[in-house]
This record gives structure tokens, C-alpha cells and sequence, in this order.
């Protein structure tokens, strides 16, 4: 290993962007180190981490090299200062005296997050947007409504307990208190030969914060036991399971009226329930925003949404067009009404849609080459995952089953005539679709995260290719039962989603 050119701070430690993620991959321990600014991922060995974990910003190399024996990781100075030199190079490493405080860190979820329970390599944390926007449309004046009752959607959830969604995610998330809790619960809980006392990283960087990371067997949480069941669940009961794993796939976002809880369509049971026995989605004694627990997430709609590049229009008259559109019957053709409703936005904006909408639900495919463009664009993304994910994860790993297979249907789709095809083919699993509609609407998942156009087409792209995805696997094999949420997992929690940008 050659000397690196980036100097060394003095006291380094890993930098905030960097997600170390503890795994047991056929039967091998590593750790994972997702750099999010680069998009790229380094796997570094126990003894590795022991010395990196121990760079955690108030040390000097020395001592780092004596923090690290007292984990059993032997090393000299200078072999520190390599490995840690390498890693400052990648502009991994910084200065413990200068790094940004973690508690002033964005939440690490999403607008799509909801719950703060999961996350992955490839989530972004993405700049609010401005509360003003730089230029409106019919704006109107909103009064505020106090308090924020709590709104469910009524079909509820119907959890099968398969433990798929366990099998999606690449961090499952801990507070402190919860990461104890599940340690006096299973005090001699291994993963193969992983003690519970290594079950935790930091959620970000090398510096133990507010949330910690818990490690994952080629793919699924580490608490999950082979009858798809969590451990702490079963020793403890529900209340025992970290707060976020209680409330998935759950969402709550504050309108401005009302908070909408709603759930996250990634998770095979929101569109393919397999119980008729449906949990409420709001606990009892939760009647309004001040009732929830302050550690629930709850997202706010911004007072200006986005439509189309310029143009913006007041939350009033995007909630009210949300209900309009959740008053009519679910679209025959789904993907082609949302494709046709982006156009819509795009050119007419969001009133006096009356007319439009119904010609909007009466829509016919677009053509292939106005969707070639989007599909493009996702392969590049899903290719990338995939071929990222083959270098470290298991042939058992979902995640990378799902890639590999997303990665092949869109490659598939980049030739015009099997897009043509596929654009017209009728939905197969209707039902799912309908859910994936409900969910969105009552959780306004359009609106919040970028142009309220580009997401409609963006899911319209997402359902082509949840169409598609027979041609590549088997829709029978009970992982593959629920084609748009995998596809919706790998989009949202494995990075495929920032494919749009690419399309600017």
C-alpha cells in the first residue's frame, strides 16, 4: 500500500456521508462503507473497522491504535495511518475538530422516509424546498387549522408476517434505548459468528449518535429468524421491536388540515395482503399530531408544491386536487393516466381540470419514444446498482435478485418495439395497482418531492416496468409476488430513484 498524497487530519474520523453497514455474507463478517457523495461502496474487514471505529475524532493515531486493541484489532501506527490515509484520499476521512456536529444533520429519511426506521446506501438527503417559491400560480389564502386530527387509510394494513420487507433494506434503525433493549432481551443472540455486542454501527460516519445501524445477514436484518419472524418479537412482543420496525410501512404526512396516515407501497403486504385481518393504521389514544409520539416522523407538505419547472402552485390547491382525483374510480390503465395526467400539469396546471381529468382517465399509452428516454435513464441506474451489488452481496440477498432482475427487464425495454409492446400490454395484477393508487393519493406521494409532473411520470415508468418484470421472473415465487413493491423498494431505498435527475 503506497503512501497517500491527502494529508492525515490529527484526529480524523469518518466522515458524516459515509454509511458503515455491518453484514454477515455467507457466512463471512464485513463492513460495507457507503459513500454517498461518490455513489460508491468499499468492504474493509473486522479488524479494519476496530481501527476506523476507533478513529472517532478525539484521538491521535496512538490512540487509536490503543483503543483498537482493546477490541482485539492489533495493528502499528504506521499501518493506521495507511489505511486511514487511503480513506482521507477518498475524501472519506475528515478532521474530528472541524466535522459537523451529527445533531445538526438532516433527518435520515426522506420525504419518502415516514418512519426514520430504514434506510439504504443509495438514499439521498434532498434540500427542503424553498417556502416560497420564486414564482406562483392562483395563489389563495389557506387558513390554519388547529389541531391536526389523525387521518388513516381505511383498507388498513394486513401484515402476513413473512418478513419480506426485512429482507429489503439495508439498515434497519436503532435508537440507543432500543439497541439495549434488544441486547438484554437476546443476550446470546449471534449471527453466525457475530456476538450481539457487534450487532451495531453508527448511522453515519464513525462517531456513535442518535441512531445506530443494525447488521444485516446477506440482506436481512439480523434479527430475523429463518420462519421470516423477529426475534425480539417473538421474546418480547410488538412494543419490544424498535419504534420504526412498529410503525413500517406506515407514513405520515401533515397537509396543513389533517395528518394522512398512509403506507409505503415497497412492502409486499400494502398491495398483496394475504390476511383478511387488518391492523389499524392509527394506534388507539392517537387522535391528533400533538397525541403522536415525538419520536414518529411526520412529514409536512410544503405551502408551495412544484408542478413543473417555473411554476408552483399553494398546498390548498394541491390537497384539493388530491381529493378530487381520489373521489374517482381507480383508472383502467393506471401508468397511461398518470402519464397522461403529468401532461396535464405540465400544461394546464391544476384547476378547472373537470374535463381534462376525464380524458386523462380515458388515456391511451404515449409512444414508445416518449418513454425510451425514462427507461434509458432507469437502466443506466438499475445496471449500475446491480453490477454494484453482485461485487459484495449474496446470490441469497433479495436485493440483489431484484436488481439483477430490474437491471435485465429494462435492458430488455431499451429496444423500441419491446417497449411498444409493454406500453400496451393491460395491467395483469390489477388489484395491486389500485393499491398502489390509494396509497399515493391519501399520502400525497406526488407532491413534495421534485415536480409534481416528473414523479407522475416517474411512477408511470415504475409501473411499466412492475409490468414487465414476469418477462425475466417468475411472478408465482412467493418473493416475487408483488412485482411494483420490489420494484418500488429497490427505486426508493437503493438510490434507483435518482435516475430523473439524469433526465435534466
Amino acid at each position: 500500500m503506497t503512501s497517500p498524497s491527502t494529508p492525515l487530519p490529527s484526529r480524523p474520523q469518518l466522515a458524516e456521508h459515509v454509511l458503515a453497514r455491518r453484514h454477515v455474507i455467507d457466512g463471512r463478517e464485513t463492513v460495507v462503507l457507503h459513500d454517498q457523495r461518490r455513489d460508491e461502496v468499499l468492504q474493509v474487514g473486522h479488524r479494519e473497522w476496530a481501527l476506523i471505529e476507533a478513529a472517532d475524532g478525539t484521538r491521535d493515531l496512538e490512540g487509536i491504535v490503543v483503543a483498537a486493541r482493546r477490541q482485539g484489532a492489533h495493528a502499528r501506527v504506521h499501518a493506521v495511518e495507511q489505511l486511514l490515509g487511503v480513506l482521507a484520499q477518498r475524501g472519506m476521512v475528515v478532521s474530528g475538530e472541524g466535522a459537523e456536529p451529527i445533531e445538526s444533520w438532516p433527518s435520515a429519511t426522506s420525504r419518502d422516509g415516514g418512519t426514520e426506521s430504514r434506510a439504504d446506501e443509495g438514499e439521498k438527503t434532498v434540500a427542503p424546498p424553498p417556502s416560497r417559491p420564486p414564482s406562483t400560480v392562483e395563489i389563495v389564502d389557506e387558513p390554519k387549522v388547529s389541531p391536526r386530527p389523525l387521518i388513516g387509510l381505511p383498507e388498513g394494513l394486513r401484515c402476513d408476517g413473512g418478513g419480506t420487507c426485512c429482507r429489503l433494506y439495508g439498515t434497519v434503525m436503532l435508537s440507543p434505548e432500543e439497541s439495549v433493549r434488544v441486547r438484554a432481551l437476546l443476550p446470546e443472540w449471534t449471527v453466525d459468528s457475530v456476538p450481539i455486542e457487534r450487532f451495531t454501527t453508527p448511522l453515519r460516519g464513525s462517531v456513535p449518535g442518535l441512531r445506530m445501524a443494525a447488521l444485516a445477514r446477506n440482506g436481512a436484518c439480523g434479527l430475523l429468524q429463518d420462519d421470516g419472524l423477529c426475534a425480539v418479537h417473538r421474546v418480547g412482543g410488538l412494543e419490544a421491536k424498535p419504534l420504526g420496525c412498529q410503525l413500517f410501512p406506515r407514513v405520515f404526512i401533515d397537509d396543513g388540515e389533517a395528518v394522512h396516515v398512509s403506507l409505503k407501497p415497497e412492502c409486499p403486504c400494502v398491495l398483496d395482503p394475504q390476511t383478511d385481518e387488518a391492523e389499524p393504521l392509527v394506534s388507539e389514544g392517537w387522535t391528533e399530531r400533538a397525541s403522536l409520539p415525538p419520536t414518529i416522523v411526520v412529514d409536512t407538505l410544503p405551502d408551495s408544491i412544484e408542478l413543473r419547472s417555473g411554476q408552483w402552485a399553494p398546498r390548498a390547491q394541491v390537497r384539493q386536487w388530491f381529493s378530487a382525483l381520489a373521489e374517482r374510480p381507480v383508472p383502467a390503465d393506471l401508468a397511461a393516466t398518470q402519464w397522461a395526467l403529468a401532461a396535464m400539469v405540465d400544461e394546464h396546471g391544476l384547476l378547472d381540470a373537470g374535463e381534462r381529468l376525464d380524458a386523462c382517465w380515458r388515456a391511451e399509452p404515449p409512444a414508445a419514444r416518449e418513454v425510451q428516454p425514462w427507461i434509458a435513464a432507469f437502466q443506466d441506474r438499475a445496471s449500475a446498482r446491480a453490477r454494484e451489488h453482485a461485487q459484495w452481496r449474496s446470490e441469497q440477498d433479495l436485493v440483489r435478485r431484484i436488481s439483477t432482475a430490474v437491471a435485465t427487464v429494462t435492458l430488455l425495454l431499451c429496444d423500441p418495439a419491446t417497449l411498444e409492446e409493454a406500453l400496451s400490454l393491460p395491467a395483469e395484477l390489477r388489484e395491486h395497482e389500485a393499491r398502489y393508487w390509494r396509497t399515493g393519493l391519501h399520502g400525497y406521494r406526488w407532491a413534495g418531492r421534485g415536480a409534481l409532473s416528473t414523479a407522475l411520470r416517474d411512477e408511470a415508468v415504475r409501473i411499466w416496468v412492475a409490468r414487465s418484470l414476469p418477462m425475466v421472473v417468475p411472478t408465482d415465487a412467493p418473493d416475487f409476488r408483488a412485482p411494483l413493491a420490489l420494484v418500488e423498494a429497490l427505486v426508493r431505498a437503493h438510490g434507483v430513484g435518482s435516475y430523473v435527475d439524469d433526465l435534466r
